[in-house]
């Protein structure tokens, strides 16, 4: 029995779908539509054109400035100060006397050789007289000529040690500080003073290896220090070490600046920028066209009044813009607000669009030293 009522259960089941499945199991009619899908309205953004422009990668490190040629002023020879003929300061040319020491016994010997040499000369003369006349051997004139000869060698000997006394600088420079008084007993460990050449100072400063291959003599640096406020020192490289330091991961770099007006001192700390690259024709896109989720990037591209979400691979940021090395060419319109209200391929209407600025940017890698 009651396998019966089950098979008269299939039975009217079937007998209603034949007939079109107008009563549903609730017993309500059925329209025979699914739901529509609710259309999105466009979203409004604004937009912007990517273009092409010159991006400059800078390095920012520091350093400190160092005299062309700098060294410490000390006698060759022990002795009492007897005159100070320099100014801390001063500019001094090469040759100039800086320090002289007590020299009376050195002016004596002079005088002394200086003597003996015009006695022999007078001699000499004489001498050339008789053996003109054959009143004096050849010998004995040969004798007062060697006589003679040894007699200017101990005279200059003498005058060598006479000057001495007098310290003169090396090289055309500024001297420092004084570090002896009048009077003083001085040896050839004593520092009188410094001499720095400061018509060019040096500066050598530190950047990461990953830029070894970037960097070259002649490219150009500028300087700052909070010594000049507001002002900036252009110069070049001059020499780039061949060698990686293993602690640091860094090479060294050395740059010239010319000083003619010797503002700059030896030993300044001073904030040095390199230009390490410069591309010409790179596309820029606005700084919040971009978003950037999971360590992805990526931009809305508008097409045919549908934003288009687009992958894509940045380089340098500056002045409000940013490099796409990939996914991106120039004149592309793109999204610059509104992002968050998007999906890929959403629909949108453009409110307003943004004018491209000036086609160039600088990047700015700041490193330690």
């Amino acid at each position: 029995m009651r396998l019966l009522s089950q098979i008269g259960l299939v039975a009217l089941l079937i007998a209603l779908i034949a007939g079109g499945g107008y009563w549903t199991m609730g017993g309500k009619p059925d329209s025979g539509r699914l739901p529509s899908p609710r259309q999105s309205n466009p979203v409004a953004v604004e937009t912007a054109t990517t273009r092409l422009g010159t991006v400059t990668e800078i390095v920012t490190a520091v350093g400190s400035t160092r005299a062309a040629s700098s060294v410490q002023i000390v006698p060759s020879t022990a002795g009492l100060v007897t005159r100070i003929a320099f100014e801390p300061g001063q500019r001094v040319p090469v040759g100039a006397v800086l320090v002289e020491l007590d020299n009376a016994s050195e002016r004596a010997v002079v005088q002394e050789a200086e003597s003996e040499l015009a006695n022999l000369r007078a001699q000499i003369a004489r001498a050339e007289s008789l053996r003109a006349r054959n009143l004096l051997s050849a010998a004995d004139l040969d004798e007062l000529r060697a006589r003679l000869g040894m007699a200017e060698a101990r005279l200059a000997a003498a005058r060598s040690q006479w000057e001495k006394r007098n310290i003169r600088a090396p090289f055309s420079g500024v001297v420092g500080l004084r570090n002896i008084n009048l009077g003083a007993y001085v040896d050839s460990s004593t520092v009188l003073t410094t001499l720095d050449d400061l018509e060019t100072v040096e500066l050598e400063f530190r950047i990461p290896e990953r830029y070894f291959n970037a960097v070259k003599a002649g490219q150009k640096v500028t300087a700052t220090s909070v010594a000049f406020p507001g002002r900036t020192f252009s110069g070049a490289v001059h020499e780039v070490d061949t060698r990686i330091e293993p602690a640091t991961r860094a090479f060294r770099v050395r740059a010239e600046l010319p000083n003619a007006d010797r503002l700059l001192p030896d030993g300044l700390f001073m904030a040095i920028h390199l230009i390490v690259a410069e591309r010409h024709d790179a596309v820029l896109v606005p700084e919040e066209a971009v978003i950037t989720e999971g360590g992805q990037s990526y931009v809305y591209v508008v097409e045919a009044d549908a934003a288009l979400r687009t992958t894509v691979t940045l380089g340098q940021r500056r002045d409000a813009a940013v490099e796409v090395v990939a996914g991106l060419a120039p004149d592309v319109e793109v999204v610059t607000k509104g992002q968050q209200s998007l999906r890929d391929k959403a629909p949108i209407r453009a409110v307003g669009q943004r004018l491209p600025n000036s086609g160039s940017g600088t990047a700015d890698r700041r490193q330690p030293s």
